[in-house]
């Protein structure tokens, strides 16, 4: 591979996003990658959060193993494992619940229904536009869909209800809340339990640590994934009250995998626990929002442009003409990532809560312009 120091603002002879590339270093919401060609570019990356780095790329104030003591990966906890599930629950206001740890998001979304449908027996209901990774196929059948905004009273043979409050498989579309509160409560008057999957959504990604606990939804389960650590190792969380946890014994249903997780994992969880405490995260948030949102107003008038959703930090916008994915390269092809979701009908937005806001402010005009274009 030939090397190249030069670094160019419109790279697209040289750079493809679809083709292999190294990345040369991280900071905050900015990339600097090498293409196949061995040309070098700077980005600013609008895709963080989507990768779970919620709080910028190689953050400072993160440090997750200056007190390395072990890297056991075993049936054996650090004491960071407990304080940090002390941590969680008091930010949650959970302190009568207790934490169950997984290696990743999909090992905690079906440990999460093995215990629910150990409980109660029955199929597993979805909402149309969720994304739960392996925990679709948790159940012995197809899970039940149901459409976002329905009726439904169908409880009879569900075990459990897994919901995001953001449809992040329809490309962020926030649900309606007091139509998933009410459909929440039938399901729980029904006897079944409710599953807050907020792996994708928690830890600030769209503006809240929980935004289950934050809008009083009060499901029985609530999961957590690799934001807990900003992408650093993957490590997943199962919150549940302690006396449900007790109905499935380790090694029963999938539950064998609860212990393989690694001391790395905990310590990088407590450091961004450490950083979220020190740090306005709040304050981020709501300017990261109002940049978004006055950049959403402008681009509103583009007729190749259609419903946005602003959820905290994070933008979603359809593209008319199945062009989403034109959109994301032209805005590749001068400096700035951004994903494409929901079958490639949208754009997705979604920066560190650490960006700074000049540059998020200067990577929008980017979209604007590639948008314009279209």
């Amino acid at each position: 591979m030939a090397k190249s120091s030069a670094l160019r603002s419109t790279p697209q002879e040289a750079y493809s996003f679809s083709r292999p590339y190294e990345v040369l270093a991280a900071k905050n919401a900015t990339l600097r990658l090498r293409a196949a060609s061995g040309h070098i570019f700077s980005f600013t990356d609008l895709t963080s959060a989507n990768g779970a780095v919620n709080f910028g790329h190689l953050n400072p104030g993160i440090d997750p193993f200056a007190n390395l003591t072990s890297d056991l990966v075993a049936s054996f906890y650090p004491p960071a494992a407990a304080s940090y599930a002390q941590w969680l629950l008091k930010k949650l206001n959970l302190t009568a619940h207790a934490v169950d740890y997984h290696p990743g998001a999909g090992a905690a979304v079906n440990a999460a229904i093995a215990l629910a449908r150990r409980v109660r027996p029955g199929k597993v209901a979805v909402l149309d536009g969720s994304l739960h990774g392996a925990g679709d196929g948790a159940s012995t059948a197809e899970p039940v869909r149901i459409a976002p905004g329905s009726a439904f009273d169908a409880w009879k043979n569900i075990s459990c209800l897994v919901y995001e409050p953001i449809l992040t498989a329809a490309g962020y579309v926030p649900l309606p809340l007091p139509w998933l509160r009410g459909h929440s409560q039938a399901a729980q008057a029904a006897g079944v339990l409710v599953i807050a999957d907020e792996t994708q959504t928690g830890f600030y990604r769209f503006g809240k640590l929980s935004l289950a606990a934050s809008e009083f939804l009060l499901p029985d389960i609530l999961l957590f994934g690799n934001s807990m650590t900003n992408g650093i190792y993957p490590l997943a969380a199962m919150v549940c009250p302690a006396g449900l946890r007790d109905a499935l014994p380790v090694g029963e249903d999938g539950w064998g995998d609860a212990f393989q997780t690694s001391a790395l994992g905990f310590l990088a969880a407590e450091a961004v626990a450490a950083y979220v405490d020190a740090t306005p995260i709040d304050a981020q948030v709501a300017g990261i929002n109002l940049i978004l949102s006055q950049a959403g107003e402008s681009l509103a008038a583009n007729p190749s442009l259609s419903a946005f959703h602003l959820a905290g930090p994070t933008l979603s916008l359809g593209v008319r003409g199945a062009r989403a994915v034109a959109l994301a390269e032209a805005c590749h092809a001068h400096g700035v990532l951004v994903s494409v979701g929901a079958g490639s009908r949208r754009l997705r937005v979604a920066p560190p809560v650490s960006i700074q806001p000049d540059q998020l402010t200067q990577a929008l005009k980017v979209l604007k312009k590639a948008a314009t274009a279209l």
